[in-house]
């Protein structure tokens, strides 16, 4: 899919069909950057000049194509162009205008000293009449400022690649070419057509465009709570990156704007922490199971058995403060005392038989992330309406398959266009001070690449990670997050450090943690382990089910989880 910029199209008259264009340049190759409405402001000699581009399509092979879009009756007569309605158009009409905004950027590029760019960068500029198809093309006798090769038709809505790259192939009188290179490219997005790219908290650019194909299907997931509007409970299940936590966030976000009062549960305290922080509203109660428990209590020490006589009072007088409950990470609230007490089937049961109509009860869960309790609680199992998201939307390929391959032998569904990312890295160090070494070596990478959002997650404790002496407070050199792969559940991270990776961590009793660990990385993931040949070869044996000799079980192990062997 084409990178859209913004994500979806800018307020537009219906009639225009600039929405329906816009849905069909999606289905561009992410070779494409789709700028839609683009203003170019400027002031000359005090005085305010400002022109709209409907789209502006830029393709660093190719270079950058400036779109006017002209939908409904259009008719050329006695030297003008008019609308249906006889009103003539503006700008002298549609290829005027097209060719008049291409000036206009080129221009800009001028104005921002890119004339250097500007030479190795072809502009062009066309028109799309999305309510004509090439029939009626091929019979109009078009005026001078015209051709036909610069129309797309009706047809263009289903196949817009086609159509561009035509166009894109034209020579030009100075028979200039695209010819830019990575530097240029970024520069063209970052300084002139998209500089809004810095809102990103990464200041590293290639991060910042994965993260738009990201948050745009984020926005697509939360269409799922549009269809399920109607549904007071629902229990909705997702592997890891699928957009769980994000959709919860919005359902809470809705209910509270419109003020109603939210509690949102999990189970982890830093994801508790996280969401309080930075999804805050006055309308939504975050807490953590246990410190529900303690503050209905007023205990200092969770005692489920009170909170589970606390909430049939609440059932019985109907003084539940909350008229919708989101969970998230519900496969964790099996732990015993929660599952016993009956504790979430009570809060059930107040949101559908006191609270009124509008109310609701929603459960996000992870079936492959069941790291702290033994089983997928009754609540889950049982439940009448479940739902399962498929698409991951917070990894790269690359990663979203490694963090799979020890548990399944199934592909990770992903994003249509999803970024490829590169490879996780598995490094192989002979000793637990060479891990050090290695830890110091990959940070100091990462920064130099600008990566900043980076956390080192342990498979172990925090007590027992041959780290633990070189991390206080939970920091790496007082700075970067360290974190055991249970506790950081829920949570995500542009780099992800794993590490104390031993053979046992791929045995079935643990390789959800490893799966944890793993899939918390949105671009970047390196592995530290000691595991030796030996090791290799017997999880290749028994996990893999690799048979025959093993000529080189360190590459080979890593291959079979999608990494690339580095020591």
């Amino acid at each position: 899919m084409a990178i859209m910029i913004p994500n979806r199209p800018h307020s537009f008259t219906p009639a225009s069909l600039e929405g329906v264009m816009f849905t069909a340049l999606e289905k561009l190759s992410d070779e494409y950057y789709v700028f839609h409405s683009l203003k170019i402001t400027t002031v000359v000699d005090n005085t305010f000049h400002e022109s709209e581009i409907d789209f502006v399509i830029f393709n660093k092979r190719l270079g950058i194509l400036c779109l006017e879009a002209k939908a409904g009756q259009v008719r050329y007569e006695n030297g003008y162009w008019l609308y249906g309605n006889g009103e003539p158009m503006h700008n002298g009409g549609p290829f005027n205008q097209a060719s008049s905004n291409k000036w206009k950027l080129i221009k800009y590029f001028e104005n921002h000293r890119f004339s250097s760019i500007l030479g190795k960068c072809k502009f062009l500029h066309a028109v799309w009449f999305p309510s004509i198809t090439e029939a009626d093309v091929r019979g109009m006798t078009l005026p001078t400022d015209s051709d036909k090769v610069l129309i797309m038709t009706k047809e263009a809505l289903s196949v817009p690649q086609s159509y561009l790259e035509k166009i894109f192939s034209l020579e030009l009188p100075s028979k200039k070419e695209t010819k830019l290179n990575e530097s240029e490219v970024n520069r063209i997005l970052r300084e002139i057509l998209c500089p809004q790219f810095n809102v990103f908290p990464s200041v590293t650019f290639e991060s910042d465009l994965k993260k738009i194909v990201f948050h745009r299907l984020l926005e697509e997931q939360s269409g799922i709570l549009n269809f399920l509007s109607e549904q007071k409970t629902a229990v909705i299940n997702g592997a890891a990156g699928t957009g769980k936590t994000m959709i919860a966030v919005e359902k809470a976000q809705r209910h509270a704007t419109a003020g109603e009062k939210v509690l949102f549960l999990c189970y982890n305290v830093q994801l508790k922490n996280y969401l309080a922080e930075n999804y805050a509203h006055e309308n939504v109660d975050y807490y953590t199971i246990s410190g529900l428990a303690c503050k209905l209590c007023n205990t200092t020490i969770p005692n489920y058995e009170k909170l589970k006589s606390a909430l049939e009072d609440m059932y019985v007088f109907d003084n539940f403060p909350y008229m919708h409950v989101v969970i998230d990470e519900g496969q964790d609230f099996g732990m015993d005392g929660v599952e016993e007490t009956g504790i979430i089937e009570i809060m059930k049961s107040i949101i559908t038989d006191i609270k009124p109509d509008n109310a609701s009860f929603y459960i996000f869960y992870d079936k492959l992330q069941l790291v702290q309790s033994r089983k997928i609680p009754k609540y889950i199992s049982e439940a009448d309406c479940k739902l399962t998201l498929y698409r991951n939307c917070r990894n790269t390929e690359n990663i979203a398959t490694t963090s799979l391959a020890p548990i399944t032998e199934r592909k990770p569904k992903l994003i249509d266009g999803c970024v490829k990312g590169v490879p996780a890295k598995l490094h192989f160090c002979e000793s637990d001070e060479k891990v050090r070494e290695k830890l110091s070596f990959i940070i100091d990478t990462l920064m130099g690449q600008g990566i900043k959002d980076i956390v080192i997650l342990t498979c172990k404790t925090e007590n027992t990670s041959i780290l633990s002496d070189v991390v206080s407070n939970s920091l790496y050199r007082n700075k970067y997050r360290f974190s055991t792969c249970r506790k950081f559940k829920g949570l995500e991270a542009d780099a992800v450090i794993l590490a104390d990776v031993t053979a046992d961590i791929f045995e079935e009793e643990n390789s959800l943690i490893y799966y944890v660990g793993t899939s918390r990385a949105r671009l970047w993931l390196d592995i530290l382990t000691t595991m030796n040949n030996g090791s290799c070869t017997d999880i290749l044996q028994s996990v893999f089910k690799k048979r025959g000799h093993i000529k080189n079980p360190q590459r080979e192990l890593a291959a079979a989880i999608n990494a690339i062997p580095a020591k």
